[in-house]
């Protein structure tokens, strides 16, 4: 073997010999200086020269690994290709039994191939092209780029966002997802949908470009949830939280159904006052009125409630009585042409088999979109006859709707050949810990979450424990992550409960599933805190509580960047609002969370150091050493002086944030009137005051009962600023406040 002379001077030598020898001596590490890094695994490309002894030069370049391997191939093509070398891009086999060749294999394996250049005319062309290559390798910019999440585990942050109305958090997660390009178009406008309706930024969901298109394709439930309730609270909650019922049917009579039609075809899984009142609307409006389901939907309020006097008074608007149309397949057909899916799929389970029941059935399902309603189209298709079957699957539209409801019934047969998807939480988890991956998992779980019944879970104390029991149990990995990713609709299914002491044994799995999840962040913390909160107000013994301190804290110095701050907020507030088994414990956790916030301390703005001090006051921590002047990004003491002179009311059922709240309020700007409300029933002559005459309202969702919210919206003018706090403490209400006089500087 020859060196070619002058390439890189010596040093080529020296790394033929460190190659060729595979360990270095003391001396010659000395001699190798500058050229040992080129050795380690860091070098990404080395070029080797060689003379071989018919006089041709042949380079090596070899690479640490196949990936590296790839990019050397493409970008020495690039530089030399066949205008001055043989090398067409693929990798040529090496030689064992050459020394040389031998050396190379050993060292770096198949990442590694040879360049030869055949005419001696080129080499030194070739040369400085092979040096230029290197050259501006080693004076490429080194880039910095987060490593690229499963889709899955966005979705799972966003849903988590979603359920505690963390806007920020679904913001970031959104452009997250589009900058993988993973997500289709549609389903990227079905996020920002729902994205938009936890700002409630209901216009903005009415003026997309894409919302008429939206209207007329199958679309998640939430979805369809989010654009119902844009419609309600742009068009029609001003009329019916205004008592004028009459005036709110004719203007969805006129002006709003036959614009959304689309939004109204089913009903099923859906929730929320919004949603009721429109389909009462709607089958009211109906012609002939549908008295029965608008009676339905009115049972399921409290006969007491404000909703449920404003729901019977939109029915008793409209007291054209109902009539009964004779059931026929024309009726069926009928119902479903109007754009009454959920009519006419109850219709048609009544028919007699056939194909057009079929067909009508799978239609509907597929709209309506529940586990239960694809099982019945299932059966309805299992029950023709194999011609009739084959006429399904040679339709395009129904064969596609066949595929897709077989997939959200988890395409499980039984042995009478009928689709049987899970009817419970603990059947979906039976079938996750299967043999066999189940692709349709999450989804399952999400359109289950919807449907499947709480009220049969906490009367069956059996059925809780095996569930809780299900959650921790040993499962394959693609379980695991299928059973994480489903953790958020699980969780909003439990919580849907509140406080109820029969859910203990699974709301404490369920805080150490997602606690021992090594895969943290930000929105999976705060939903850890949710879970937290219900466990001490359930009521827990002193070693539950010190681990919960301990697992809480983790999470929070896990996050290590200033987005933490408004958690580690709500999580003081948090224990310090609810029962203390471990007052030590807790002042212990504290001291630890003050001295994590102090690392950002530069990122505090007045109302943060306000709110610190006076966690840690009633906490006897001390003085805190707090920074008092702040960056031009945050909100300072003067911006504060937005709320000089103007009354502030603020309604949370939390009494000690809304009382520490207001006393940071006060030292921020004294002149501010405020007006304090934690009524449990809402409506008092003081709370009606405040809603029609304050300058600013807060609202804090998070800790608000539904019918003082609708009290308050109703009375609320047109001209007055209206602000949502969606959590339960007073960082939480300072942070709403802060956004505002940001806005106003």
């Amino acid at each position: 073997m020859s060196f070619e002379a002058g390439f890189f001077g010596p040093g080529n030598k020296l790394r033929w010999e460190a190659i060729q020898a595979g360990t270095l001596s003391q001396e010659t590490l000395k001699r190798l200086g500058p050229f040992l890094s080129d050795l380690s695994n860091n070098a990404e490309i080395l070029a080797l020269p060689r003379v071989t002894a018919e006089g041709n030069v042949i380079w090596y370049v070899v690479c640490p690994s196949p990936r590296m391997t790839r990019v050397a191939r493409d970008q020495v093509r690039a530089f030399l290709g066949p205008s001055y070398s043989n090398f067409d891009g693929r990798l040529a086999e090496l030689n064992p039994l050459d020394p040389v060749e031998a050396a190379v294999l050993r060292k770096y394996g198949r990442n590694a191939f040879r360049v030869s250049i055949p005419d001696p005319k080129v080499i030194e062309t070739a040369r400085e092209r092979l040096r230029l290559l290197l050259q501006l390798r080693k004076e490429q910019p080194i880039f910095y780029a987060k490593p690229e999440r499963a889709v899955g585990r966005i979705l799972r942050d966003f849903e988590y966002g979603l359920l505690t109305g963390d806007e920020a958090t679904l913001a970031s997660s959104l452009e997250e997802l589009r900058a993988t390009g993973r997500l289709s178009p549609t389903n990227l406008l079905f996020l920002e949908i729902r994205r938009l309706a936890v700002g409630r930024a209901w216009d903005a969901i009415l003026t997309l470009p894409e919302l008429d298109s939206l209207l007329s394709l199958p679309r998640p439930r939430g979805v369809t949830e989010s654009i119902i309730a844009a419609i309600y609270h742009s068009r029609l909650a001003e009329l019916v939280e205004g008592d004028r019922a009459t005036e709110a049917l004719d203007v969805f009579r006129s002006a709003v159904f036959n614009r959304f039609r689309g939004a109204y075809r089913s009903r099923a899984n859906l929730s929320g006052f919004a949603v009721d009142a429109s389909f009462v609307m709607v089958a009211i409006t109906a012609d002939p009125p549908q008295r029965d389901a608008a009676n339905a939907i009115l049972g399921r309020y409290e006969v007491r409630s404000r909703e449920y006097g404003l729901l019977r008074a939109l029915i008793e608007s409209n007291p054209q009585p109902a009539s009964q149309v004779p059931l026929s397949l024309q009726s069926v057909r009928a119902a479903f042409a109007e754009g009454d899916v959920d009519r006419s799929y109850a219709l048609a389970l009544e028919l007699p088999a056939s194909f057009e029941r079929c067909a009508i059935l799978l239609r509907a399902a597929r709209e309506v979109n529940t586990l239960a309603a694809a099982q019945a189209a299932l059966q309805a298709f299992a029950a023709l006859a194999s011609e009739e079957q084959q006429r399904v699957r040679n339709h395009a539209l129904l064969s596609r709707g066949l595929d897709a409801l077989t997939q959200l019934a988890a395409a499980k047969q039984t042995a009478s050949g009928i689709e049987q998807p899970p009817k419970d939480w603990i059947s979906w988890i039976r079938q996750l810990n299967g043999d066999k991956p189940w692709a349709a998992a999450v989804v399952v779980a999400e359109t289950g979450a919807r449907e499947w019944n709480l009220h049969n879970l906490l009367s069956d104390g059996e059925a809780i424990q095996e569930l809780a029991d299900l959650l921790l149990a040993e499962r394959p990995d693609w379980a695991q992550i299928a059973l994480r990713d489903s953790l958020p609709y699980f969780l909003e299914f439990c919580l849907s409960a509140g406080s109820d002491v029969r859910l203990k044994p699974i709301y404490e799995n369920l805080f150490l599933a997602i606690a021992v999840d090594i895969d943290s962040s930000l929105p999976q913390a705060a939903a850890l805190l949710q879970i937290i909160d219900y466990r001490l107000q359930i009521g827990i013994g002193a070693s539950d509580y010190s681990e919960m301190l301990h697992q809480m804290s983790e999470a929070i110095r896990a996050i290590d960047s200033p987005s933490m701050m408004q958690l580690a907020l709500d999580a003081l507030e948090t224990f310090i609002s609810r029962p203390c088994a471990s007052p030590e414990d807790r002042r212990q956790f504290a001291a630890k969370i003050i001295s994590l916030l102090q690392r950002w301390r530069n990122r505090f703005n007045r109302a943060h150091q306000l709110l610190l001090r006076s966690i840690a006051t009633e906490l006897e921590l001390g003085a805190i050493d707090t920074v008092d002047t702040c960056s031009d990004s945050t909100v300072g003491l003067n911006d504060w002086k937005a709320l000089e002179g103007k009354r502030l009311a603020i309604y949370t059922l939390q009494e000690s944030a809304l009382r520490r709240a207001v006393t940071v309020l006060e030292q921020l700007c004294p002149t501010v009137r405020i007006d304090a409300f934690s009524d449990h029933v809402g409506g008092s002559a003081s709370l009606q005051a405040a809603s029609r005459n304050a300058d600013i309202f807060v609202l804090a969702t998070g800790a608000a009962k539904h019918a003082a919210t609708i009290f308050i919206e109703s009375r609320r003018p047109k001209s007055a600023v209206t602000l949502y706090a969606t959590g339960q403490g007073s960082s939480s209400i300072l942070q709403s406040l802060q956004q505002f006089v940001l806005g106003n500087r």
